[in-house]
């Protein structure tokens, strides 16, 4: 008889455990979900994060994982140079380079880090 009791001790312990643990996000789900709300009212758009600088008038998005971005669009890119920056926008990739038509900007910071 005690064997029994504890067997269902221990069954209702693992369950209410278990309800508690199906509740959670994983980790980083959070925060993808935030990217998706986020990115649900700009369809097609793209954000890219990294460091803007200038070239002849051209600007250019070197991402930490190694891209190279044209941008244009905004007149506001000036303003960035030599920034961290969250760019979003409209991108394209045609003959192997990448370029996004800027609609949002967001300073990450105020230089580059290298």
């Amino acid at each position: 008889m005690k064997i029994k009791m504890m067997v269902s001790i221990l069954a209702l312990g693992a369950l209410s455990v278990t309800s508690a643990l199906y509740g959670q996000d994983p980790a980083g789900e959070k925060e993808k979900k935030q990217q998706q709300e986020q990115q649900a009212d700009r369809p097609g758009e793209a954000t890219f994060t990294g460091c803007l600088t200038e070239q002849e008038g051209a600007f250019t998005l070197a991402t930490t994982a190694g891209e190279q971005i044209t941008a244009t669009g905004s007149a506001d890119l000036g303003k960035h140079k030599d920034h961290t920056v969250k760019l979003t926008g409209k991108a394209s990739d045609e003959g192997g380079k990448k370029s996004l038509n800027v609609t949002k900007i967001e300073m990450v910071s105020a230089s580059c880090s290298k």
